[in-house]
């Protein structure tokens, strides 16, 4: 377990004098107790670097705040463009902010950029908003990479639940005509992205119901209704197109899914299923498995490794052995 130093202390001591407001405190304190996660998780070897934090940037023009975007950039300094994390944060596409990237946040002691966007929920606008802002603020970083001092090649987009399967989404419907929209001033860049994180997320809404849940996914009322935006049973075609599933083909982009066994909420077989598929046309694709764990319940240490492992090798080409693999609940 890792320690925090005098250097830690005099970064959080200097970057709270410099806060002005109570928004800014509270973004810092944020900050603060997710790094010093980050810190004892991975020890003094991923310590977190100084970040500069640009907020609230509008990838697409219309001045809609829940099309924004921050930016967290270390401030080591490197030669090369530094790889991108692009984080889509969950809550059943009805709820959730960009101003709490989490776990993502563990990936900056990789010296890497770490993105967090928000995107159009269900009470605004129902699919493909969600989908077609994600990929907007995809382009607005590619379009942008060289003032950041960003590696547009090596971009990662990593999502829990609701943002798993828009992180899935991507990583299966690259530079795909129908399904990228064409928001904000940047539709000449190109939404491939150089992997995908999937902690998770839904990926075929056609079977949710029959694979054990807690809840009736087809209702209307559901999260994957108010998305679709009615009974899931009556729009099977838009359902199925909303589906990573059904996008899958040789050409996707490698994915690392990590799903709990006893996810009372979006059943384990999900992201099982997928993986199968991705393995069928030999797509590269690793499936973590949490023995009894829940929606994001039980993820211990273990699932930061391999977490951590799969940024390695697809940001610096390390070469790791990456295979399917399970680890106990909060192992």
């Amino acid at each position: 377990m890792g320690i925090l130093t005098s250097g830690h202390s005099r970064f959080y001591l200097s970057a709270i004098s410099s806060i002005a407001t109570k928004k800014e405190y509270l973004t810092f304190i944020t900050m603060k107790y997710e790094l010093v996660i980050l810190i004892l998780t991975f020890g003094v070897a991923f310590a977190a670097p100084k970040l500069r934090r640009v907020n609230d940037i509008d990838y697409v023009g219309d001045a809609n705040p829940r099309q924004t975007l921050d930016l967290y950039i270390p401030e080591t300094k490197t030669k090369s463009p530094r790889p991108v994390l692009l984080w889509i944060h969950g809550g059943a596409w009805r709820q959730g902010s960009k101003d709490r990237p989490g776990r993502a946040l563990k990936a900056a002691g990789l010296n890497c950029a770490i993105v967090s966007i928000n995107y159009r929920l269900t009470s605004e606008k129902s699919w493909p908003a969600q989908i077609h802002d994600c990929k907007a603020a995809l382009r607005w970083v590619k379009a942008h990479a060289k003032k950041y001092h960003l590696d547009e090649e090596r971009i990662v987009v990593w999502g829990a639940s609701a943002g798993g399967h828009l992180v899935t989404f991507m990583g299966t419907t690259q530079n795909h005509p129908n399904l990228d929209g064409k928001l904000g001033s940047h539709v000449d860049q190109s939404t491939s992205v150089k992997a995908v994180i999937n902690f998770f997320g839904p990926t075929d809404f056609l079977v949710m119901n029959h694979q054990g849940s807690s809840m009736d996914h087809n209702a209307a009322s559901s999260p994957e209704g108010q998305l679709l935006g009615g009974e899931v049973s009556a729009l099977k075609a838009r359902a199925k197109i909303a589906s990573p599933f059904h996008q899958v083909s040789k050409d996707d982009a490698p994915i690392l899914t990590v799903h709990g066994t006893r996810d009372p909420l979006v059943p384990y077989l999900q992201g099982k299923a997928l993986d199968e598929k991705l393995d069928d046309l030999k797509v590269s694709s690793v499936l973590l498995t949490v023995s009894d764990g829940g929606h994001g319940r039980g993820f211990g240490p273990s699932v930061d490794e391999v977490v951590i492992k799969f940024l390695k090798h697809h940001f610096f080409d390390e070469k790791l052995r990456l295979e399917d693999s399970s680890v106990k609940e909060n192992q």
